[in-house]
């Protein structure tokens, strides 16, 4: 089967934005800050105070760069292996949860020349910036794969999908945003309500991990949970599962 690839045959490329901008701006402005005041001459005099705010500052640094690396580089290739480890036929019918910019989405509709995949968001800048339907429908278009996906609006607590709707459901850094841990026990249920017999699903995360998988065999999936994998910071989990 004939793998194409996330790339515009036109000058533009398609964005991602970067994970948690807010945060990860609060750490690239505040670690410098942080680093510039413990040079300040008074505190030269209290050595511990001088060392804990360099410190600080040095780390919240380190911190922005590790994360905005994470959402540029870490994360594809990742979410790369990820789809590679589905074995996809290339005519399922794929959900992604929380799709946001679509990274995810367009990596597994490139894997799809007979299939679709559905990308489902509320679209939330908070948790990835600039994220909207439109940006996520035009990076689809510049990676030439907009025939293949479908966007929609939605919750994942309460997915608008049939049962046993999809072959394939996959999720990045999302369920996690949920703030309480009954709605991500509803999220990772309406998951495999909609999820047909045989089908499979990954979640990748960085923290819930172990919540998600017990969910997953709790509903009668056989469930993996993978070990650490720190090409992304912070470092994240793959739970894995296939429906009987």
């Amino acid at each position: 089967m004939r793998e194409d690839r996330i790339e515009s045959t036109r000058g533009d490329q398609p964005r991602f934005g970067i994970d948690a901008p807010t945060l990860v701006l609060g750490f690239a402005i505040g670690g410098p800050l942080l680093v510039a005041l413990s040079f300040i001459d008074w505190l030269a005099q209290v050595q511990a105070l001088l060392w804990t705010i360099r410190n600080t500052g040095l780390v919240l640094c380190l911190e922005a760069i590790l994360m905005t690396l994470s959402s540029l580089y870490g994360k594809r290739i990742l979410l790369r292996r990820m789809v590679d480890s589905l074995a996809l036929r290339g005519d399922e019918q794929a959900l992604d949860v929380g799709c946001g910019r679509g990274m995810l989405l367009l990596e597994t509709a490139s894997r799809l020349p007979r299939g679709r995949v559905t990308g489902l968001d509320l679209w939330s800048t908070r948790d990835q910036s600039g994220n909207a339907a439109a940006a996520t429908a035009r990076n689809a278009e510049l990676a030439g794969l907009r025939e293949r996906v479908q966007i929609d609006t939605g919750d994942m607590r309460q997915l608008p999908y049939a049962d046993a709707s999809f072959d394939v459901i996959v999720s990045s850094l999302a369920i996690h945003n949920l703030p309480t841990e009954t709605d991500r026990e509803q999220a990772v249920r309406e998951i495999v309500r909609v999820l047909k017999p045989g089908g499979q699903v990954a979640l990748l995360d960085f923290r819930r991990t172990a919540h998600y998988a017990q969910t997953l065999r709790e509903a009668g999936l056989d469930t993996r949970r993978s070990w650490p994998l720190f090409l992304m910071f912070p470092w994240v989990w793959i739970v894995r599962g296939r429906k009987a």
